[in-house]
């Protein structure tokens, strides 16, 4: 029996009743040989980690300037962070500053070692799991004594200046990116994050939590007198190259006074940014997120301090890119020739019935 095919999207159906399935991506296409459609794929887990390794072995090298070495950075620059700190935070930073001041130039080479450790294992694809491990443990630890949780219990936080902290976003990819749970499959479409511990949904909370905690900060009373922003800006460049600083202090002219103003519009913009990942087309919101990033990172947080000397990692901005990646699904292109129409196309005729002639025996 002899029947004409009809395309129908993704579907093939016969007009005698029977059916042809074919996939997007699978090759199927009625038996041309021609791809039905295709799929601009996602970042890869071991791209993200190459990423992460990376990181990680920059802040290892970062650890090894000379004024890493001096007391100052555990009296100064460790125990620094906790002011202005509720007083357990301060407390415990302190003290744990203080213990380590007396021999602080072994102690940082072995912080040097532990970072260089787990950026080699990432970069290398050696010992992955345990180096994950190790990164998020360093990653917490760092986060409580190093930067005294990001400022986020003092009221002042904001993702301007690298809140919630650096070295947690470390922690939260490497969840995303650690080897996929028993039984799931890598694809061409579902971000990574879905193949983690966490899932995509956890994924996409990490996401929410960030952005729109920080929205929240910015219009707390702390962030938006007058010049509050623009202050935060121009403290970060001190000690910049020029151009650095240049571009920090003119943010923060364009700026000026209007610090409510500033504040509502970052906030309106971190919230959007932070809900909208729950979108369908949450790629659009991601390239949104990672474009802030960027520029808080530039204008805010001028490369974490990496050029100063003194700057201990590049602070939140590269990370954010890596959260945004691990988020990142696959789009499928547009489905190749044969399958144009989402009404029904019928194919050429079977060979030996006549044109217009019905289909039969």
């Amino acid at each position: 029996m002899t029947a004409a095919l009809v395309a129908t999207g993704r579907r093939f159906e016969r007009e005698d009743g029977g059916e042809a399935r074919g996939r997007v991506g699978d090759g199927a296409d009625g038996g041309s040989g021609r791809p039905v459609g295709r799929f601009r794929r996602r970042p890869t887990r071991r791209a993200i980690a190459v990423g992460l390794g990376a990181v990680w072995f920059v802040d290892g090298l970062l650890q090894l300037q000379p004024s890493m070495f001096s007391r100052s950075f555990a009296t100064d620059t460790l125990a620094g962070t906790g002011q202005g700190e509720p007083w357990w935070v301060f407390h415990s930073v302190t003290h744990v500053a203080m213990d380590l001041a007396p021999h602080i130039a072994q102690w940082n080479v072995l912080f040097a070692l532990v970072q260089l450790a787990i950026g080699v294992c990432l970069l290398a694809n050696r010992a992955v799991k345990p180096a994950l491990a190790g990164s998020i443990a360093w990653s917490l630890a760092v986060w409580w004594f190093g930067e005294a949780f990001g400022g986020i219990f003092s009221g002042s936080a904001s993702l301007i200046t690298g809140a919630p902290g650096a070295v947690l976003l470390y922690a939260l990819v490497a969840l995303l990116v650690w080897p996929r749970r028993p039984g799931t499959s890598p694809d061409r479409v579902s971000p990574v994050a879905a193949e983690s511990v966490v899932g995509s949904w956890g994924g996409r909370a990490m996401w929410a939590a960030i952005w729109v905690g920080s929205a929240v900060y910015q219009v707390l009373p702390a962030d938006r007198p007058d010049g509050s922003i623009s202050s935060a800006i121009r403290s970060t460049a001190a000690g910049e190259p020029h151009v650095l600083a240049s571009l920090s202090d003119g943010a923060a002219r364009l700026i000026g006074t209007q610090g409510i103003t500033a504040a509502v519009i970052v906030a309106t913009v971190e919230a959007v940014i932070g809900v909208g990942i729950l979108w369908r087309r949450s790629n659009m919101v991601l390239a949104a997120g990672i474009a802030v990033s960027l520029v808080f990172w530039v204008v805010g947080q001028d490369l974490g301090g990496i050029l100063t000397g003194s700057g201990t990692d590049p602070n939140s901005g590269p990370l954010l890119v890596l959260l945004a990646l691990a988020l990142w699904q696959g789009v499928p292109r547009q489905a190749a020739a044969g399958v144009h129409r989402a009404g029904r196309v019928r194919l050429p005729s079977v060979r030996g019935t006549r044109p217009g002639a019905p289909a039969g025996v």
